[in-house]
């Protein structure tokens, strides 16, 4: 889980080499916390942190686009907040905020727990379980899923999340057709029904159904 903080000024431009808690430090355990804009050849972090201000001045395409596989967290002032929710910002950190606060609200938001109609569901590595069963994914499986659950309850366009799982596992096939059904026909195993909650939209993608607050 990679975290870039595109702060503005201190102390967040420091935080990337701030002690972090229960092993999350930079570079260790499951997060790596990284500061400043990225090269051209690095991947797309999951996480980007940044100023309200810089947030709200990002194309609209781009921060409205959870299915690109980031997650914008903006921070700044509380009268900015609003505006930033409605742009499509993931959380909103109120100033001043600490390395832990930032951890524990992107821990929460990397949680793959979502709900159905009230009924729990949750992608734990490759494995999807529900109260009534489990199933092991495959890795292109696992990883559109977790596309899906970025973007829920909003469709992903069919293009980029053929481009996603091209570039996010190896020997990826660009035919999402397949995937779909072979995640269909395991969500089924899972619960009888859960599989219809992944929906194509005509000429643009797919979605996946999950209650608002999931």
């Amino acid at each position: 889980m990679t975290i870039r903080i595109l702060a503005d000024r201190e102390p967040y431009c420091s935080y990337a080499e701030s002690p972090w808690p229960d092993g999350a430090e930079t570079g260790q355990g499951d997060y790596v916390v990284l500061n400043g804009p990225p090269r051209l050849d690095e991947p797309s972090p999951d996480f980007i942190v940044l100023p309200a201000e810089d947030y709200l001045s990002l194309p609209r395409p781009l921060v409205t686009a959870p299915y690109r596989g980031i997650a914008y967290l903006a921070y700044g002032s509380i009268d900015l907040m609003e505006t930033a929710f409605e742009r499509g910002c993931a959380d909103y950190l109120r100033e001043p905020w600490t390395p832990s606060e930032l951890f524990a609200r992107i821990h929460r938001l990397a949680k793959k727990k979502f709900f159905i109609e009230g009924r729990p569901f949750e992608l734990k590595g490759t494995c999807l379980v529900g109260d009534k069963g489990f199933v092991d994914l495959s890795e292109s499986e696992r990883r559109l899923l977790e596309i899906l659950l970025k973007s829920a309850p909003f469709p992903v366009p069919r293009d980029v999340a053929e481009a996603a799982l091209l570039r996010r596992v190896p020997g990826g096939r660009k035919d999402l057709g397949p995937c779909v059904i072979s995640l269909r026909r395991k969500m089924e195993r899972v619960e009888s029904g859960l599989s219809s909650r992944l929906r194509a939209v005509r000429g643009f993608g797919y979605r996946l159904e999950t209650d608002p607050c999931g």
